[in-house]
Formats: structure tokens, sequence, C-alpha cells
């Protein structure tokens, strides 16, 4: 997906009993799913900010960046990033009337020029947080 600007290109997120992988794959507690475009943006969004609030508005803006969705297609996208999760709202919070945040630890992993996966610290696009320890 090009102008994604929440991390690196080819990151993976490991976080609760799962990882979501580069591709779109969520996989864990005994699932491997591709996660449909929107859903996997919105989720690396949500990682790459490693527990520190996103607004409604901001993950609006990263996720349809051409003004292309409401506030209802955020709510039932993280709705359904919840069913995939099982979660009932544990990982993915909802601050309410402002955003969502992870609620568990995120390790980030970026391939090197070799392919081979290292953990990364990484900068936040939506907060400029640096999330540089260890979970």
């Amino acid at each position: 997906m090009s102008g994604v600007t929440d991390g690196p290109a080819l990151a993976s997120f490991a976080f609760d009993r799962w990882t979501l992988h580069a591709d779109g794959r969520l996989t864990g507690n005994a699932l491997d799913t591709q996660l449909p475009p929107k859903e996997w943006h919105v989720l690396r969004l949500l990682l790459a900010s490693s527990g520190v609030l996103v607004t409604k508005d901001r993950l609006l803006e990263l996720a349809w960046p051409h003004n292309e969705a409401t506030e209802e297609s955020l709510t039932r996208c993280v709705y359904s990033l919840r069913k995939h999760l099982k979660d009932g709202g544990e990982v993915i919070k909802t601050v309410y009337g402002k955003g969502y945040r992870v609620s568990c630890p995120v390790v980030i992993f970026a391939q090197d020029t070799h392919g081979k996966l290292e953990r990364s610290p990484h900068v936040c696009s939506a907060c400029g947080w640096v999330n540089d320890r260890e979970p």
C-alpha cells in the first residue's frame, strides 16, 4: 500500500498472541488469515503507535487519505479487527469521543537488507514517539 507512513514498509508487528506480517497476514492463536487492506492499514497504524492514542481524525486521514470514508467506516473497521483478534475490546481500546489505542506491548520487526527480520526501534508517525524499549 503506497503512502503508508506507519513504520518500515517491510515491518511485522508482534503483540499479545498475534503477529501482523508485512504482507497483511494475521497469525497466532491457531489463525492464519489475510486481512482486507483497510483493516491491515488501520491495525498497522494502531500498532505503530505502541499504546499511544491515535485520534479518529488521524486514522481517517492516514487510512482513507482522500476523504473517502466517514467515522462509521472506521468504527466498522475496528469492529471487524476485534472479531479477527477475538479480543472483545481487550487489545484495541476505545477512548470514547477521541480515538483508539493498543493496550498491550508491541514489538516491531523489520527486514534487513538480507531479508532477515530483526527487532527495530521506530518512531510512530501518528505522534512522533520513539519505541526503543523492550516490551
